[in-house]
């Protein structure tokens, strides 16, 4: 099975992603970016263990949005055709790709409501939250992962951090932690199935 979640509002896509939680009930919820493992490594899940009678649930998050072709449609039709679930995550897909994609039996739940243009702030802004205070820095960060990635918000962040570490005369001081810190979350994060963007913001309100 194959259902594809697009819409740039958050609430849209966790409301999506929680009714198909939901209906599978799985054990277990494998989720991964393109840095993890590449569309084509998806075929691997495509015929789940015969011991294992529980649902085999592959959320992919944010690796369409430049890689459409790489879904192709022989890919797509193993995919639709599969016991395990697929979820494919994504901030805004091609009309043609979706269209395609409906025609071959996925579910497609697109926010198709108009809304108007909302101004992003630039990703660079996202490093002014690590002077704000706490309150001020939570507020700062939902309205960050809001609009971006995690991946891309914690590549900003860890080059920020990094460049004031180096400006610092001691190891110890509180850039170099808070660097040392985030990388053990993410760390962290991968090994134990934390979600990413928690494990970030639980360093960051230290």
């Amino acid at each position: 099975m194959l259902t594809i979640i697009t819409s740039q509002s958050k609430p849209f896509r966790k409301k999506h992603l929680e009714e198909l939680l939901d209906q599978y009930a799985p054990t277990d919820v494998i989720t991964f970016d393109d840095i993890v493992l590449s569309i084509a490594d998806l075929e691997q899940y495509v015929f789940p263990s015969l011991f294992n009678s529980d649902t085999t649930f592959i959320h992919a998050q944010f690796v369409l949005d430049t890689k459409e072709k790489d879904l192709t449609a022989e890919l797509m039709k193993k995919l639709i055709a599969s016991p395990s679930v697929f979820v494919f995550e994504e901030l805004g897909l091609s009309k043609p790709f979706l269209t395609a994609a409906k025609k071959q039996g996925a579910i497609v739940h697109a926010d198709e409501k108009e809304k108007a243009p909302v101004k992003k702030e630039n990703l660079f802004g996202v490093t002014s939250l690590l002077s704000l205070p706490k309150k001020d820095r939570w507020m700062a960060y939902q309205n960050a992962i809001a609009q971006y990635p995690i991946e891309a918000i914690l590549g900003m962040l860890y080059w920020k951090v990094r460049d004031l570490a180096l400006k610092e005369k001691s190891n110890n001081g509180p850039y170099h932690l808070l660097y040392t810190s985030m990388i053990e979350a993410h760390a962290n994060a991968w090994v134990h199935g934390t979600p990413l963007v928690l494990a970030i913001e639980k360093v960051l309100l230290q």
